[in-house]
């Protein structure tokens, strides 16, 4: 599995980051520039309980963290068996292995990965209005090293670890290529982010089709949709809109929790010239 021919590539991002948005992109490019969020092929999730269960004697919901994550390299294996080349796998886990247990991102089924990073001022207000969590429970994941997402009756657990964390671990990796795509850069010139994604794929580049995929892509639509269909990755009972379009932090957040962020992620924030 870890040949160039069938490592599998990563579309990865702590949540609320973009990672939906940037896979409605590459939908709609490659159905020359027609999205139905409800029908998006492109890649596969590795969070589903189901993709567990097929390897497991013991029914998923009762594995735990550790019994999921012993098995979650003989489930992407078996994963990766069923899937046509090339392999997009969809995943929120953080890039890293916790104490006494496999890593979460196996190196030797990797390829490469894109991973897409927003401002942390940003996320927390996404973070927090998706979870309906207060802004001070979402400042307190972001920060939490053992904070996991799922263990839900259809989702496994995710292991994210901190946003810090989370990020650093992906966008310092050198056994593979990683493209760091940052939101804000996607947000401000999407036909060029997109159009650099598609070659980091070795997909062939068609300028037409970005900008028709650009705008089939577009957030304001993306967000009628989803509020007069639905969308169905979004199915929980009691969460927020999933496609909400840009937050303006300095607007919202306020001081206290831009200093309470600024404080928790500057190291990570500097390093990728949000402070």
């Amino acid at each position: 599995m870890g040949s160039e021919r069938d490592g599998a590539i990563w579309i990865s991002s702590y949540p609320k980051s973009g990672n939906t948005w940037l896979r409605c992109l590459l939908e709609a490019y490659r159905r020359n520039g027609v999205l139905d969020i409800n029908d998006m092929r492109i890649t596969t999730s590795d969070g589903g309980l189901c993709l567990l269960q097929g390897v497991s004697p013991t029914p998923a919901d009762k594995l735990g963290f550790r019994g999921e994550m012993l098995i979650r390299p003989a489930a992407l294996l078996g994963l990766f068996s069923r899937l046509p080349r090339p392999i997009l796998i969809k995943t929120h886990f953080a890039n890293m292995q916790p104490v006494g247990l496999p890593p979460c991102i196996p190196e030797d089924f990797t390829k490469k990965a894109v991973y897409v990073v927003r401002d942390p001022r940003s996320v927390v207000l996404s973070f927090s209005r998706f979870f309906s969590y207060s802004v001070n429970l979402g400042a307190d994941a972001m920060a939490n090293t053992s904070f996991t997402i799922g263990g839900t009756e259809t989702f496994g657990r995710q292991f994210l670890s901190s946003w810090s964390n989370h990020v650093s671990s992906w966008i310092s990796e050198k056994r593979y290529p990683v493209c760091v795509v940052k939101y804000e850069d996607l947000q401000a010139d999407p036909v060029k982010g997109l159009t650099g994604v598609l070659e980091f794929l070795d997909i062939e580049v068609q300028e037409p089709i970005v900008k028709r995929a650009v705008s089939a892509a577009k957030i304001s639509k993306l967000k009628k949709v989803e509020s007069e269909d639905g969308f169905k990755e979004n199915s929980a009972v009691g969460r927020g809109a999933f496609f909400n379009g840009d937050t303006s932090w300095q607007d919202e957040l306020g001081p206290k929790w831009i200093k309470r962020i600024e404080k928790d992620h500057g190291e990570v924030m500097k390093l990728l010239r949000y402070l």
